[in-house]
């Protein structure tokens, strides 16, 4: 095999894992998490609540008193990730979050879970005490 041969078999090969790569990293995008740690609470020192997300990456925190709310998420954040998922997203922290049950409806947010709190600004909301609160996290684009 002369060298252009060599040549255009590794430019084809390269090119094939990068389009691997890009293909793997969008069927990742908007697969529920599992095991992410949700905190919501009213600040200052109001009520409190931590749960972890179950396999459709749901964390219902039921009816909460009106108010305005803060949530964040576990110092690790790090969720178990379904078996169709690499271990990836798992590690690259990065989530699409959903809240709903506030005042406004539907809160979307992408967020970088790994960020430490001083850096990046709290998810906050408002709810009436009339809906439930649910929180949905999936694995960001």
């Amino acid at each position: 095999m002369g060298i252009q041969n060599r040549i255009i078999v590794g430019l084809l090969f390269t090119a094939a894992a990068i389009t691997c790569l890009f293909y793997a990293s969008a069927a990742d995008a908007g697969v529920p998490l599992k095991g992410v740690d949700v905190n919501v609470g009213m600040n200052p020192g109001g009520n409190y609540a931590a749960r972890s997300t179950d396999a459709g990456g749901k964390a219902d925190f039921g009816v909460w008193p009106k108010g305005t709310y803060t949530l964040d998420f576990g110092s690790a954040a790090s969720p178990t990730v379904p078996s169709q998922v690499s271990s990836r997203a798992a590690s690259r922290q990065k989530l699409h979050v959903i809240i709903s049950g506030t005042t406004v409806g539907r809160l979307e947010r992408d967020v970088n879970a790994g960020q430490a709190p001083a850096q990046g600004a709290p998810l906050q909301f408002t709810v009436d005490g009339t809906r439930r609160l649910v929180v949905m996290v999936s694995a960001a684009n």
